[in-house]
């Protein structure tokens, strides 16, 4: 019992969100950590640690909101809904295809934050580490809009 009570504590050192609250404002580098977390524990199979990384990249998605809100001179959005009208209204001002940000984010909420870490039913390490690629790509995308003339115009118009 010792033993495996000394995993279980080594587990949750090792898995824990400490340190995400200095990235918290760069979704890329959520993902980042997200993305070696999920090479780990699909080496280790350790089921566990990759529903936790499914929630990290979540929560680059989250974070995604947050920074596009921030850039268009928005409030904090809450919860879900806010963060997607944040993307949205991104992609309308930088004039991006729509559903560039939104697809991506929609997709994430349901396979990674829901699928993966809620229902436990996260059966394709593949299919995780493309969803995490594609959040990748969408924070990236966001912060390249935000430094657009033409939404940095739009948020100075904003505040």
């Amino acid at each position: 019992m010792p033993v495996r009570r000394a995993r279980v504590d080594r587990m949750r050192r090792s898995r824990n969100n400490s340190g995400l609250g200095a990235v918290t404002d760069d979704p890329v580098a959520i993902v980042n950590r997200a993305q070696r977390e999920a090479a780990l524990a699909v080496r280790e199979r350790d089921r566990l640690g990759l529903r936790q990384a499914a929630e990290k990249g979540w929560l680059a998605a989250s974070g995604a909101g947050d920074v596009a809100a921030a850039g268009l001179g928005k409030k904090a959005p809450g919860g879900a809904n806010g963060r997607l009208d944040a993307l949205e209204d991104l992609e309308r001002v930088a004039r991006l295809r729509p559903g560039t940000l939104t697809a991506t984010f929609v997709s994430a909420q349901a396979f990674l934050h829901g699928q993966c870490f809620h229902a436990d039913e996260c059966r394709s390490e593949s299919a995780v580490f493309g969803m995490l690629d594609d959040v990748k790509e969408m924070s990236r995308a966001t912060k390249a809009a935000l430094k657009t003339p033409r939404v940095q115009r739009a948020a100075r118009a904003r505040r």
